[in-house]
């Protein structure tokens, strides 16, 4: 896990006063590869093209397979994933920029997945469900387990079943709450007599 201070954050991500970073890490490195066989596949079909067919056509498919993996690495170092004591963030884009947040107490549910290349090289995905709806997905990440149990300690879950750990403080003491509940039957018994 990479421990990171808030120098380290793209500054589009709106870190709060006080608001302390507690890990941040991208992509892994290796989600590149993909893109770079494609784009050699294509600078060596564009080369056969002119060699083979004599026509100028085909060159254009250099090109393209030149800009595929650049593109692809620009994609990967602008994705930016950061945990503080408060919130997740997750900022993407190479030209324009997106930055998603969503604050830790919204966190119902946690979830890491590796595929079999994600176990062999140590890196899988993170997803967040977030109340009200809708996920927040940190993608080909390193370690994810670790990064998993980062938020779930920050949350106060439980890193097993991904539930809200029991035993969170009630707010009053059993005296004002029972007290609430003689007030309350006794609005319930004021409501009784009157629609009788």
């Amino acid at each position: 896990m990479t421990e990171a201070s808030s120098e380290s954050v793209d500054a589009a991500i709106p870190l709060g006063e006080g608001e302390t970073v507690v890990w941040t890490g991208r992509p892994r490195v290796t989600v590149v590869l993909p893109a770079v066989v494609v784009g050699l596949v294509l600078v060596a079909a564009g080369i056969a093209g002119v060699v083979v067919g004599g026509s100028v056509l085909p060159a254009l498919l250099v090109p393209v397979g030149m800009a595929v993996p650049v593109w692809r690495y620009l994609q990967n170092q602008r994705t930016q994933y950061v945990i503080t004591d408060e919130a997740l963030y997750k900022r993407t884009g190479v030209f324009s920029r997106s930055v998603s947040q969503a604050m830790l107490y919204t966190v119902q549910n946690s979830t890491f997945s590796q595929s079999l290349t994600g176990s062999v090289f140590g890196y899988g995905s993170v997803e967040f469900e977030i109340a009200g709806g809708g996920g927040f997905t940190y993608r080909r990440i390193g370690d994810p387990r670790n990064v998993r149990s980062l938020v779930d300690e920050a949350i106060d879950t439980d890193t097993v079943s991904g539930s809200r750990r029991v035993g969170q403080s009630v707010p009053g003491s059993i005296d004002q709450w029972r007290a609430v509940r003689e007030e309350v039957r006794a609005l319930r018994e004021h409501l009784d007599q009157r629609t009788q």
